[in-house]
């Protein structure tokens, strides 16, 4: 009823010290280094240090078997049966250990129990586009991966299934939705046997090693192919009418873009199916950095162009576009925000850049 009673500590600690709690931890991937190759450039502004980290340490990954096993959201935390937080897949970001929520809260919602094997997907932040499709998917891969697995889960476990980009890429693998358990419906679980793959990237840090663009490529593409359809090869992804991180996109603009053969897209309005299908087509992408970047993990070598706040400066998708051998350009705006820009000043980087 109360929070856990045991401090909190990684996988390997855990079923190093403790068989009970982890009896079985199955190695997937190796530990390694994410290499940033190519340089990203920056466009009418002052290059910026977020960009000079060239390396990143890529962490092992394992699958564990939990027996009895829980999972809380919506701030996820991974509960053994001895009552401890499995530290580095509960992620809880700014707070550490006992500062977790799961040991903040008074007292958890009731504990539903449920027969079987479950496959934890849920992660914090798995809400959104871009840690779905790099943090959590991903852990399928490292769950078939993991040596000595053999068996398929009687149910799976997501952060919130009512987020359609969860639900489509779901039914294209071939999960069936009624056996998914959303944490945002259900935010306190319990199963037989918990297996739980660890997350690709350590602590979420957006650094995707190459493996996870190589796993989502190979099971997207093949299945969203649509035949006669036409779809353009220059994308300006547009945040004009999003509810944060908003960046107006003035009409003289649109007409610009328009004449330079650039079409704008929301890809949150459109399905999972046709955002894979329109950026796998995809030369140039341009626009204010957001999830929509996340797509370019569909693209073959894109020209990209990203436009950010001075107070807002994510290397994420520049990470990101390592993977899929991008020419990545980086514009950082001078003023406090992203509304600090005329259409002018956009229409002259924008025309200096395609020009050249």
């Amino acid at each position: 009823m109360g929070p856990p009673r045991l401090a909190p500590a990684k996988m390997v600690e855990v079923a190093t010290d403790s068989k009970s709690e982890i009896p079985d931890l199955l190695p997937a991937h190796p530990a390694g280094r994410i290499l940033r190759n190519r340089p990203a450039r920056p466009l009418a502004c002052a290059p910026h240090p977020a960009f000079d980290i060239l390396s990143a340490f890529q962490t092992p990954t394992f699958l564990a078997r939990i027996p009895r096993g829980r999972v809380l959201g919506p701030t996820v935390a991974v509960i053994t049966a001895a009552d401890r937080v499995l530290a580095d897949v509960s992620l809880d970001w700014g707070h550490l250990g006992l500062d977790h929520y799961a040991y903040r809260r008074l007292k958890l919602p009731r504990c539903r129990e449920f027969r079987g094997n479950a496959l934890v997907l849920a992660c914090t932040g798995s809400d959104t586009y871009f840690h779905w499709m790099t943090d959590a998917l991903p852990r399928l891969a490292i769950a078939a991966k993991a040596k000595g697995v053999t068996w398929n889960p009687d149910w799976w476990v997501v952060s919130d299934m009512d987020k359609s980009f969860v639900r489509e890429s779901l039914q294209l693998m071939g999960i069936p939705l009624s056996r998914v358990i959303s944490l945002s419906r259900q935010p306190h679980v319990c199963f037989d046997q918990l297996w739980v793959p660890s997350l690709p990237c350590e602590s979420s840090s957006g650094d995707p090693p190459p493996w996870v663009v190589d796993f989502l490529r190979s099971t997207f593409l093949p299945r969203t192919e649509v035949a006669g359809m036409e779809w353009a090869s220059r994308l300006w992804i547009d945040r004009s009418e999003n509810t944060s991180r908003v960046y107006p996109l003035p009409p003289e603009q649109r007409q610009l873009l328009k004449k330079l053969g650039i079409r704008v897209v929301r890809p949150e309005t459109m399905s999972f199916r046709d955002q894979v299908c329109l950026f796998s087509r995809a030369a140039v992408c341009i626009g204010p950095h957001g999830a929509g970047f996340t797509n370019i993990l569909f693209s073959h070598r894109p020209i990209l162009l990203e436009i950010f706040p001075p107070d807002r400066v994510n290397a994420c998708y520049y990470s990101l576009s390592q993977c899929v051998d991008a020419q990545y350009h980086y514009h950082v705006e001078a003023g406090t925000s992203l509304l600090s820009s005329t259409a002018r000043e956009i229409h002259e980087t924008l025309l200096t850049w395609i020009r050249s």
